[in-house]
């Protein structure tokens, strides 16, 4: 029986160039189709757990279309658990205490090569008050370092 192949947006910690094992079961259960924007605004959050120690990106869904995220978009080959996993990831599986921090959340991604693809990405939920806003929506521009 074939799997549905699904598509997964990721903007920070996930993305090719930051080498972080969780990327690293990405690509080993799915393919690359290229680059791409949604519609956000992307802040650096400064963990609550670990203030001063942790920092990581969140996007939120923006009003605005000229508000962009950047990242990569991935065609999911192997979704056996791959789901379950990133949720785990990102705090917002069952295992982790309501409101959750991160919801997974079906967005429109505009390719670089003029496209769109319907895909599946983390979208922050929590307050920003006291989040630094990222002008630019490139998280590498801000953690070009990021492990």
């Amino acid at each position: 029986m074939a799997i549905e192949t699904a598509y997964l947006f990721v903007y920070g910690t996930l993305l090719t160039s930051a080498e972080h094992a969780m990327g690293a079961k990405l690509r080993s259960q799915a393919r690359l189709v290229g680059t791409g924007s949604i519609q956000a605004r992307l802040y650096i959050i400064n963990d609550p757990d670990a203030p001063g120690q942790n920092f990581y990106p969140g996007a939120l869904p923006a009003a605005d279309p000229n508000d962009r995220v950047y990242g990569e978009v991935y065609e999911v080959l192997k979704r056996e658990g791959l789901f379950e996993a990133f949720d785990e990831y990102e705090a917002c599986s069952a295992n982790w205490p309501e409101p959750h921090e991160f919801m997974r959340r079906t967005v429109t991604v505009m390719l670089e090569d003029g496209g769109a693809q319907t895909a599946a990405t983390y979208l922050y939920t929590w307050d920003v008050g006291d989040a630094e806003p990222v002008p630019s929506g490139r998280y590498t521009q801000v953690a070009p370092d990021v492990r």
